[in-house]
């Protein structure tokens, strides 16, 4: 009977590891650019997730510690190849023909560019607090410094994006202007 348990419950956490691959994935490629390399760290990630299941104390906790392996393997594949982050020049392959669709794809594709451009250390706490949707506590656990570093990484972030969609919005060559929202 224990055996049929632990069965059913390796299943479960295998379709709980499933459902985040998306997300995993989306958090990934923020921080390398690359598919090919994004899509290894996620395959990675659920693999040493699958693994050490048995060391996952409290499912409740479940994101923030597959997120804590995807930093890890991150962190990881710089340290073994000794580089840094390459910045790759994103294009918007599907050229839409309507002018609303056109700007909005020039607006993604500028908030791209100026998060592509931030260091790494507050590329990785922005995407995490505004992609991934974690809490200051959670990205904490999940990159392993205080609570408080992450705050004053995540308003530094913000404010150079800030800087630079602002900068953006009053180019004089720009088409469309950005507006605050609150």
């Amino acid at each position: 009977m224990k055996t049929i348990k632990s069965l059913f419950a390796s299943f479960s956490l295998k379709a709980e590891f499933a459902a985040r691959r998306g997300k995993l994935y989306r958090i990934a490629y923020s921080w390398c650019h690359d598919p090919a390399l994004a899509d290894d760290l996620v395959q990675e990630t659920i693999y040493k997730a699958i693994k050490n299941a048995s060391g996952l104390r409290d499912v409740g906790t479940l994101d923030s510690w597959l997120y804590r392996i995807l930093y890890n393997c991150w962190h990881d594949h710089l340290r073994v190849k000794d580089r840094n982050v390459e910045f790759v020049e994103m294009h918007d392959n599907k050229q839409v023909d309507q002018p609303e669709n056109y700007h909005q794809s020039q607006i993604v594709r500028r908030v791209r560019s100026a998060v592509e451009q931030l260091p790494l250390q507050l590329r990785e706490v922005v995407t995490l607090a505004d992609f991934g949707g974690f809490s200051y506590a959670q990205i904490a656990e999940i990159t392993g410094v205080p609570v408080g570093t992450v705050m004053s990484r995540l308003y530094r972030a913000r404010q150079n994006l800030k800087q630079q969609l602002l900068a953006f919005g009053t180019d004089e060559k720009s088409e469309f202007k950005l507006r605050r929202v609150k």
